[in-house]
């Protein structure tokens, strides 16, 4: 999709005004003759403003690159990883801190923003504010003068767009009020919130309707980033897949890879470097700095060491315990393998290692990075990395950290290797491990890591694969909660890696940075008390079981 900078106007509609994004110039910064305000009268007879109505609601989607760096997103910044075994927040006394220890409840609103965010509170809507201006485009839609194979694709990505906002806000909190048109001061505002069974049905419905309305691509390289039928059907793929609904799962994935769309990206680590955006296996993304998008993002600045950055990065670090799930590379584990050497714990690994974490010796940006802390690359008074790892995966090899440097750079939200784990785990528990084992080596393979044996594809071996293959990318919560291995993964005690050198050699120690809790109600978050608090007696908003209003 074309990327343009944003001017915005106005549509008072639905509950009030509703802010949208039109484009006026290109990335390059060309200057064009900004638009004037428009009425709402004037947008919904006008295809050029319908169409950048729905650009803004593309604009708005939530990802892992947003929670980098934007301390409104829920009181501090965190990235998904911190609230699992991958990752931990490099700032003591974080929210992610909250969580870990299970010293959070109603009030303190954690991801309230997302629920429903405040004007200027979260550069994003929330979920609610997306999902009004889907439902005001369709009571729109029968008007507008628009061609029929127009009207069909605008309401096939909307359609979308819900779906994925009341899939994110279902993936917090579980359960959701159902809305399904734009309300207004005459209508009750006191929703209820709907059944397991209806909210995901009524996700479902919507990517159903998206799937047969969208095309398999689009003919102009203007609509590169916009939801296609692959999307919907993958998106409802990890629908039906975190609701353990694996025959449905395992025929939504077969009908993404019967698209013959979409093909694994020969470099594993390039795959979400900047000059690969839009590559071949991605499914659906975020386009950053485009018509879809008016942001920038600032993964790079917000997890690079502050030799680069100049000020206290990085705000997120892997763990130990991450780092223990990377195989050698004769498929063993490091507590199995003779080609584990403790003195050089980072040789004969999975390549995904290196790909995605920087530890000691790892050579990025030109520069051979010394986790010892102190060194210039870990100091012991600016933001030292607590775990003695940074992130890598996700950050630009060819980011600029001076001058006016902005970061477009893509957000993969989903791509052929996690349909592949997702059908890999319909088939463990269909009871066809070789029909896993298919798609596990496609991705071993990729990296050239060995395959597993036949006859030798276990529950284990999957999801150490998951692990590796989809580090940080912002669905091992989910992942965790349908493998009901809470206890073991959220609340499990946190490790790290500390370096000394003696008579210049250097020691390697495994040090325990943190113990967590989980209780088995952390599943979801509870739905926070600003919101519980906008509902008047006798029209309660129901509370997620083991959580009261104000207290846990």
């Amino acid at each position: 999709m074309t990327r343009n900078k944003i001017h915005s106007f106005l549509i008072l509609a639905g509950w009030g005004a509703v802010c949208v994004l039109v484009g006026s110039c290109q990335k390059n910064f060309l200057n064009k003759q900004p638009l004037d305000q428009y009425s709402d009268a004037n947008v919904w007879m006008d295809s050029a403003l319908i169409t950048r109505y729905v650009d803004d609601i593309y604009s708005n989607m939530i990802t892992v690159y947003d929670y980098a760096g934007y301390s409104s997103l829920i009181n501090q910044a965190i990235i998904p990883a911190d609230l699992t075994d991958e990752a931990k927040s490099n700032f003591p006394g974080s929210v992610a801190d909250l969580v870990n220890q299970g010293q959070y409840n109603a009030a303190s609103n954690l991801f309230d923003a997302f629920w429903s965010s405040p004007s200027g509170y979260f550069r994003q809507n929330g979920v609610y504010e997306s999902v009004r201006e889907c439902n005001l485009f369709f009571s729109y839609l029968p008007t507008m003068p628009l061609s029929p194979a127009t009207k069909a694709q605008l309401s096939g990505e909307v359609h979308f767009l819900r779906a994925y906002n009341y899939q994110f806000l279902y993936s917090i909190f579980g359960r959701f009020p159902i809305i399904e048109k734009p309300l207004g001061i005459n209508d009750d505002l006191n929703i209820p919130r709907g059944s397991d069974d209806s909210c995901v049905a009524f996700i479902l419905n919507d990517l159903d309707t998206a799937a047969a309305l969208l095309p398999v691509q689009y003919s102009d390289a203007g609509s590169v980033g916009r939801a296609t039928k692959g999307a919907a059907l993958g998106l409802q793929c990890r629908a039906l897949l975190n609701n353990k609904r694996y025959a449905e799962a395992a025929a939504a994935a077969q009908a993404v890879m019967n698209l013959n769309m979409y093909s694994l990206f020969p470099d594993y680590e390039g795959i979400f470097y900047a000059r690969n955006d839009d590559n071949a296996e991605v499914i659906f993304n975020k386009e950053y700095g485009s018509d879809q998008s008016t942001q920038v993002q600032n993964i790079d600045y917000y997890e690079n060491s502050s030799f680069f950055t100049g000020f206290g990065s990085p705000e997120d670090v892997p763990t130990q315990n991450m780092v223990d799930q990377y195989l050698m590379t004769d498929g063993l584990p490091w507590d199995q393998s003779p080609l584990y050497d403790p003195s050089n714990p980072y040789a004969n690994r999975d390549p995904r290692l290196q790909a995605s974490i920087i530890y000691d010796g790892t050579v990025w940006l030109g520069q051979t990075i010394d986790m010892q802390k102190g060194s210039a690359y870990n100091p012991a008074t600016i933001s030292p990395s607590i775990t003695g790892y940074m992130l890598r995966k996700f950050l630009n090899p060819d980011f600029i950290f001076y001058g006016n440097n902005a970061n477009y750079q893509n957000c993969i939200i989903l791509r052929l290797a996690e349909i592949y784990l997702d059908y890999a785990e319909c088939q463990l528990q269909l009871n066809n491990p070789e029909g896993a084992r298919v798609y596990v080596n496609m991705l071993r393979e990729r990296v050239g890591m060995p395959d597993v044996p036949v006859g030798q594809m276990t529950w284990d071996t999957y999801m150490r694969e998951r692990t590796v293959e989809l580090a940080f990318e912002g669905e091992r919560w989910n992942d965790i909660r349908r493998w009901g291995m809470g206890s073991q993964l959220i609340g499990a005690t946190i490790y790290g890696m500390t370096i000394q050198t003696t008579g210049g050699v250097r020691q390697y120690n495994r040090v325990e940075v943190e113990k967590r809790f989980f209780d088995p109600k952390m599943y979801y978050f509870p739905i926070p008390l600003a919101e519980l608090l906008k509902y008047p007696a006798g029209k309660v908003l129901e509370q997620n079981p083991g959580w009261y209003r104000a207290h846990s």
